[in-house]
């Protein structure tokens, strides 16, 4: 089951979600990495990313951004969910840029 969340929005479930997992992709392989980003409205800013997220969206500018579940602090009702969201990253300097498209809440099977 999934919930849509209105990227504009998504600022106001990020608490209790350490960090994000940026998935980008070569058009020959995906590649996964964990970071905490700087969200302001449906953007999120990423540092430090690593050489291979900056050629990748270099490569191909569509992203997935996957927050896992909340931390045991939450109990809110889609505390158990994982945040979902598509988006189309931009590279800014040695920072990536993603504008976010859709997003929703997913539970686990």
């Amino acid at each position: 089951m999934s919930v849509k969340i209105e990227p504009t929005h998504i600022g106001e479930h990020l608490a209790g979600r350490e960090f994000v997992y940026l998935i980008t992709n070569s058009n020959e392989r995906s590649h996964v990495v964990a970071l905490r980003p700087v969200m302001l409205n449906d953007t999120a800013r990423f540092s430090n990313t690593g050489r291979t997220p900056l050629a990748n969206v270099a490569a191909n500018s569509s992203v997935t951004l996957t927050w896992p579940p909340c931390d045991l602090s939450q109990s809110h009702e889609h505390a158990k969910y994982s945040l979902i969201a598509d988006g189309v990253a931009t590279v800014d300097g040695d920072e990536l840029l993603v504008t976010i498209t859709n997003a929703v809440f997913h539970r686990p099977a």
